[in-house]
């Protein structure tokens, strides 16, 4: 059976100022043992940037994408790769459309949480009941803790929030 060594190494090695002890090689012999290893994909596209062989960093960084899209350091390499290629247009088309989905999706995630809040406001007294409580202070709690009423409190919102973004979530 063959092993695999642990990915973190090699990175350190190759990110190193002095002369990689990782070669090209050793990277070729990893991706045919696991070619869908695109950390090791994305470790080949560095190295082969780093000695300026651009073209085959970049088929290399497409391929470490195309298996796995989602980590920004296999993005901003390729973007690199291809400003150094003078494919610059391409690489600002990169950057731009790794942006919009992130603003998207925090847009959408933050209005999902804002319907939350409405309907939790509508339905729930959320006047804490540490307010009626003869230990509240203007500081708080003069308990040092919080009470069986409060904890009580917390978890009735925090189940209807639950709840809700359900119901929401289902549609």
């Amino acid at each position: 059976m063959i092993q695999r060594e642990d990915a973190s190494k090699t990175t350190s090695v190759i990110s190193s100022d002095g002369p990689p002890s990782v070669t090209e090689s050793d990277l070729r012999i990893r991706l045919r043992a696991f070619p869908r290893d695109a950390q090791t994909w994305y470790k080949l596209g560095f190295y082969l940037r780093s000695i300026k062989r651009l073209e085959e960093a970049e088929e290399a960084l497409r391929k470490a994408i195309s298996l796995n899209p989602g980590p920004t350091h296999f993005h901003e390499e390729l973007t690199h790769t291809l400003m150094e290629l003078g494919k610059l247009d391409e690489a600002y088309q990169l950057c731009d459309s790794r942006r919009q989905p992130v603003v998207n999706s925090l847009s959408d995630e933050i209005e999902a949480l804002r319907g939350i809040e409405r309907v939790v406001v509508e339905e729930v007294d959320l006047i804490s009941p540490c307010i009626a409580c003869p230990e509240y202070t203007y500081y708080g709690c003069s308990n040092g803790g919080a009470c069986e009423s409060i904890i009580q409190w917390r978890a009735r919102i925090r189940q209807l929030a639950i709840q809700k973004s359900q119901v929401q979530l289902s549609k």
